[in-house]
């Protein structure tokens, strides 16, 4: 069994709940080697606005960000979040990049990563997933927090991209 890296709206614990998946198997982490960003073109929540921008992660050697992970994660449960993640790949880590809070290393985990076709660079953030990703990170306590609004980015037309 992988441990599923979880980055976005999927964090808040009425999603997971959702999905009949227990608090007890869950862990917060902290990813090396990526950064997470608002520039992937929604599958699901689909708006005509500039503002419609969804979550992504991508490498990049000297950044981090924190997600928890689904520890155990079902082949079959797996295979039901494909159909709810469809704008994004399931990728396995190759190294050891997931660090628990407590510092254990977590191995054979697995990502959901933005489509190349879906990567956007000229969109913002679809304000209400916005605060639905901050509410679930706020949910998570507010150290996991602070690390949460740290460690997001989103797409600037002077700078490239920001914290959000």
């Amino acid at each position: 069994m992988r441990n599923l890296v979880v980055y976005g709206s999927l964090m808040d614990k009425s999603e997971l709940e959702n999905y009949n998946i227990s608090l007890e198997d869950i862990e917060l982490v902290k990813v090396s080697g990526y950064m997470r960003v608002f520039n992937q073109e929604p599958s699901n929540r689909i708006k005509n606005s500039i503002n419609r921008a969804v979550l992504n992660v991508f490498e990049e050697p000297s950044l981090w960000f924190n997600a928890i992970v689904i520890k155990d994660i079902s082949d079959e449960l797996l295979t039901i979040l494909d159909e709810r993640e469809k704008g994004y790949n399931c990728s396995d880590f190759y190294e050891d990049r997931v660090t628990t809070y407590k510092g254990e290393t977590l191995t054979e985990c697995c990502i959901y990563l933005g489509k190349v076709e879906k990567v956007n660079f000229d969109i913002l953030p679809n304000l209400e997933y916005l605060e639905l990703c901050k509410e679930a990170a706020k949910s998570h306590g507010e150290e996991f927090y602070q690390d949460f609004l740290q460690t997001t980015y989103k797409n600037s037309q002077e700078e490239g991209v920001c914290l959000i």
